[in-house]
């Protein structure tokens, strides 16, 4: 059945089979395979979490972590499965969401074998102030360690070296983001996808990306 509930910053979604809707909170995405994991964007409102494996029951796990908390709506998937069942549109509609975004996750993820690790952690800021829509960040040097899947010792050295750049300020517990430009075109050197924003669940036509 549906139901609504809240979780607080720092929670994780269940790996329950059910589907998550922001209704006002941002979370962060990670796949994960075996022990490697990438960071592959940031869910809003419009978004749903848990798709993929609605349809594909082995595509990777996709952990999800609250950044900024409020309110979902959860969906049982078996409730999914009936409405589908009694509305083709409707089920059409969603198995094109759910492609369009696990296509998007997997480029993200491969194309993070592109990026050096400052790079990487230049987007992951870049797309981080996009979902939050805030230059002041309540994120951690762990953090971005555990959704970026490296050490917390190459995220500090990569933050001094965007400090160093003026592109931030990092503070205990909080990024300030100074350049925004500056940080973005550092991230896109290698950057693989187009900028180009797609229509979320509100529209069903396709996921709506970390970009505006």
């Amino acid at each position: 059945m549906a139901s609504r509930i809240h979780l607080s910053a720092g929670e994780r979604l269940h790996d329950d089979g059910a589907v998550y809707f922001p209704l006002d909170a941002v979370v962060a995405l990670v796949l994960s395979r075996d022990e490697a994991r990438f960071q592959i964007g940031f869910a809003r409102r419009g978004d749903a979490i848990g798709l993929p494996r609605l349809f594909v029951p082995d595509f990777p796990l996709v952990l999800a972590t609250v950044l900024r908390g409020g309110r979902f709506g959860r969906v049982n998937a078996g409730v999914l499965w009936r409405l589908m069942a009694a509305e083709p549109a409707f089920r059409d509609r969603l198995s094109s969401y759910t492609m369009h975004a696990m296509g998007r996750y997997l480029s993200e993820a491969a194309g993070a074998l592109a990026l050096s690790l400052e790079q990487r952690v230049a987007r992951w800021i870049t797309l981080c102030r996009r979902a939050l829509d805030d230059d002041s960040l309540p994120v951690t040097h762990d953090g971005i360690a555990a959704a970026l899947g490296v050490r917390r010792s190459g995220v500090t050295v990569a933050l001094h070296v965007l400090e160093g750049n003026r592109f931030i300020r990092s503070r205990r517990g909080r990024i300030d983001v100074l350049d925004r430009e500056g940080l973005r075109a550092f991230s896109a050197t290698a950057a693989r996808t187009p900028g180009k924003r797609q229509t979320g669940l509100d529209g069903l036509r396709g996921p709506r990306p970390d970009r505006r």
